[in-house]
């Protein structure tokens, strides 16, 4: 069976974005894993202080996790690093903060691993839902 190049362009920005979703999550365990391994010692102590401290910067890491495709201009680094973008179906331009946080949401909800349906299909029901879509950057 032989693809057009319509459908060939589809599966390999969809390949780049299954690939840049485990490495935008591999790089948050990467940055998240010692944050988390360091305030167990200290949230566990007296002081209020470092609980304090310790979750004000757990918000601010789930921040800019949420918010990475909008802080870095519509892709995250792995979306970067695989060349693509996220862009609005609408306006055909940069995505709004909601549609951002959601589809980020929903990439996590619909993880590549963890669902039986294939990545094809989760990338559609997620642009549908969103009203984004991924595309390859130039």
């Amino acid at each position: 069976m032989e693809l057009d190049e319509k459908t060939y362009q589809e599966y390999d920005t969809v390949l780049r974005y299954k690939r840049s979703i485990l490495l935008d999550d591999f790089i948050v365990i990467l940055i998240f894993a010692p944050i988390f391994f360091l305030s167990v010692k200290y949230v566990n102590s007296e002081s209020d202080f470092y609980r304090l401290v310790f979750i004000m910067v757990y918000l601010l890491f789930f921040s800019a996790y949420f918010l990475s495709d909008k802080i870095f201009k519509g892709a995250s680094l792995g979306k970067r690093i695989y060349k693509i973008c996220l862009v609005s179906k609408i306006k055909n331009g940069s995505a709004s903060i909601s549609s951002a946080v959601y589809r980020r949401f929903l990439e996590l909800w619909i993880h590549p691993l963890m669902t039986k349906m294939n990545f094809l299909e989760k990338s559609r029901y997620i642009d549908n839902k969103t009203g984004t879509k991924i595309i390859k950057s130039n």
